[in-house]
């Protein structure tokens, strides 16, 4: 997919909805998620955030931090961008929810906030799961959401060098060092699923994105990557293609907005190196114009909350829609699968779309059982936990 980020229409594209596996561009969803955080002073830059061990512990490609090691965001946010660590991926998800199978619930729901109708995660850094997958279209929309949700942050993706805990690293994504305009993003690779790359560029005033899925051979990807983003350049400078163009090809315009629109509720981190360097955790309510008060103590399960009426059960989440219609009929469509007309449909706004829900489970374990009966039946399900 090659797409222009002030439009957001697509330029190009070749099988952009087939399902891939995303490797390390899954910590561009990481990164996004630390953005809000710091937008909204949950985190600022000089926190210094712990290493747990299950966070040392992950395979390499890593900074190769220590259990009881702690890591600036600044550093952490770095780290992925340049070296696209696991072991940071995973502190930035515990410092944001209290694991990182919970942080993958909060993944997935922006995921569906911003459209992303083919994408799940499973954890926070792209280590292979046959679960986690995603769409090279679904990647251009979350890079553009990236880009005009938080401007100030993208441009960090430029930089070439940083020091990490006193270790110079070189960023590893090849096209930033030679291609003509390039400012970032991701590079990603699995042996399941291939070599990935995301990379944007700028020329005349003009950014594109390109995303570049599921190749051989790492050069091939970077050959690939370079050539649809001249392409692309080419079509721009053509008036009657490029309107053409705008015509045919519309992308997600929700990503375009210059605000984000998801109100999940992220977790306060309170940190005092005196306090022998743990972390309480303390969850609200956060939008656009709150700043953090009214700290409340809550159960792990209890960690996400959503927008709409309140929610005293836990529930199921199958989509979200441009129609409250559309979604009221998914809804109804998973009410007859899984026979059980106690529950209760909801359908809460969020932005430009409407989140269709069932409500009224008794426990996580049969919201999650109820989200396994969507999957055999190709229904993206994530369970939601009770609301605040």
């Amino acid at each position: 997919v090659v797409a222009d980020t002030q439009s957001g229409y697509i330029l190009s594209s070749k099988n952009a909805d087939r399902i891939q596996y995303p490797a390390s561009l899954t910590k561009v969803m990481t990164l996004y998620l630390t953005f809000q955080a710091l937008d909204s002073k949950i985190l600022k830059m000089d926190d210094l955030l712990p290493v747990s061990k299950t966070a040392a512990s992950q395979p390499k490609s890593k900074i190769y931090l220590k259990a009881g090691d702690t890591i600036s965001v600044k550093e952490a946010i770095y780290a992925l961008i340049l070296k696209s660590a696991n072991d940071v991926a995973v502190v930035l998800a515990e410092s944001l929810a209290p694991s990182e199978e919970d942080f993958a619930l909060i993944m997935n729901s922006v995921a569906q906030d911003l459209g992303l109708s083919n994408t799940v995660f499973k954890n926070a850094s792209g280590l292979h799961d046959e679960e986690q997958v995603t769409t090279a279209k679904d990647m251009a929309v979350l890079t553009l959401a990236l880009i005009n949700h938080y401007p100030k942050y993208y441009k960090l993706f430029s930089e070439k060098k940083y020091t990490i805990k006193g270790k110079k690293y070189t960023n590893h994504n090849p096209l930033l060092h030679y291609y003509k305009g390039a400012e970032g993003l991701k590079t990603g690779f699995i042996s399941a699923g291939g070599y990935n790359i995301i990379t944007t560029a700028k020329r005349n005033g003009r950014r594109l994105v390109g995303v570049v899925l599921g190749q051989t051979t790492e050069g091939r990807r970077n050959r690939k990557a370079a050539s649809i983003l001249d392409k692309g350049f080419s079509k721009l400078k053509n008036d009657k293609m490029f309107l053409a163009m705008k015509e045919k090809n519309p992308l997600n315009r929700l990503a375009l907005i210059q605000e984000p629109q998801s109100d999940i509720y992220l977790p306060i981190m309170s940190f005092s190196i005196k306090q022998s360097r743990e972390l309480a955790f303390a969850y609200q309510h956060i939008d656009a114009n709150s700043t953090p008060v009214g700290v409340k103590n809550l159960e792990v399960d209890d960690f996400i909350a959503f927008q709409g009426e309140p929610v005293t059960s836990w529930g199921i989440q199958v989509g979200a829609f441009a129609l409250s219609s559309t979604a009221q009929k998914q809804a109804k469509r998973a009410l007859g699968i899984l026979k059980t007309p106690d529950k209760i449909i909801q359908t809460p706004p969020v932005g430009n779309l409407f989140r269709s829900r069932i409500v009224g489970f008794s426990s996580k374990e049969n919201a999650t059982r109820a989200c396994q009966q969507m999957t055999k039946s190709k229904i993206q399900c994530i369970p939601i936990p009770p609301q605040i």
